[in-house]
């Protein structure tokens, strides 16, 4: 019945300029959805997983109030200094959890959180 997740929204006062940030982060396409000559959504797809950017409206603002979708990343240390330089900033954490690995809370510019959960070693180097 439950496949899998399909897409993780973000609501966001800008689309083109959320979307475009996190195509830069994660150096994928953005597909724009335009209507009325305007464009209304984006989608970059993310493996099996879209990520989704809607308008925020009065019954979804941008924010931390639920949900946080985690990314598995293969470099703790490197993903968190690349989310840093494109602006986004620590909310919670890291905490060093089981086998090595370290997770965390990222607040992006346009307010909303995602978050990212991987290996603490690369090249001899920890992030502690």
């Amino acid at each position: 019945m439950f496949d899998g997740v399909q897409s993780v929204f973000f609501f966001v006062f800008d689309v083109v300029e959320a979307a475009n940030w996190y195509s830069k982060l994660l150096n994928l396409p953005v597909k724009y959805f335009n209507s009325d000559g305007e464009i209304k959504a984006a989608i970059i797809q993310v493996g099996r997983v879209e990520m989704f950017f809607h308008p925020a409206d009065a019954k979804m603002s941008p924010g931390s109030a639920g949900q946080v979708a985690y990314w598995r990343v293969n470099d703790f240390a490197k993903a968190l200094d690349k989310a840093n330089q494109h602006g986004a900033t620590l909310y919670r954490g890291p905490l060093v959890i089981e086998d090595n690995r370290a997770i965390c809370q990222m607040r992006d510019p346009f307010n909303n959180l995602f978050g990212m959960q991987g290996s603490l070693y690369s090249n001899q180097n920890s992030y502690f």
